[in-house]
C-alpha cells in the first residue's frame, strides 16, 4: 500500500511539475485554466510569470525528491526524522491549498463561477487533498 500511495503521489507531482516548467518555458496548453481570475473571468487574479512557474515547478520536483527519499528510492544522507519533517510540511501544504476559505481557490472558496474555478472545484483541490493526504499517510508509514 505504501509504494501505491508513494507512486500516485510521485506521479501527480511530477506532472504538475512538468506542466509548470512547460508554462514556465512559454507553453500555452491549459494555461487558461491555470490561474484564478476575478468574477467577470476577464482578469487573473495573480499576476503570470515564467520565473513564477518555473519557481513553482523546482519546489515540486524538491517534493517529489524528499517522497521519493523518504521510501528509499532516492538515498540521500538526511536523517529519516527530517524527511518526514519536509514530507508533512509539503502535506500541510497541499492540504491548506485544498481547503483554503480564499476567494478564488479551496474548497470554501467563494468566486465559482470562472473557468479556472470550476478545474479548482472538480481537478486542483481534490488532487491537492489526495495528495496531502498520501503524503501524511507516507510520513505515519515510515515512522
Amino acid at each position: 500500500m505504501t509504494m501505491a500511495v508513494a507512486t500516485f503521489c510521485i506521479a501527480a507531482l511530477t506532472l504538475a511539475a512538468a506542466f509548470h516548467f512547460y508554462w514556465g518555458l512559454g507553453g500555452r496548453i491549459g494555461s487558461g485554466v491555470s490561474l484564478p481570475h476575478h468574477e467577470d473571468g476577464t482578469a487573473v487574479v495573480v499576476k503570470n510569470s515564467a520565473a513564477g512557474a518555473i519557481i513553482v515547478g523546482l519546489a515540486l520536483v524538491a517534493a517529489v525528491l524528499l517522497v521519493l527519499a523518504l521510501v528509499d528510492a532516492f538515498p540521500v544522507p538526511v536523517l529519516s526524522s527530517w524527511l518526514r519533517i519536509g514530507v508533512g510540511l509539503w502535506a500541510i501544504i497541499f492540504i491548506a491549498r485544498a481547503l483554503s476559505w480564499s476567494r478564488y481557490v479551496g474548497m470554501f472558496k467563494r468566486v465559482r463561477h470562472t473557468r479556472f474555478a470550476r478545474y479548482d472545484t472538480w481537478l486542483y483541490s481534490p488532487l491537492c487533498l489526495l495528495l496531502g493526504m498520501g503524503l501524511f499517510y507516507l510520513v505515519g508509514a515510515s515512522g
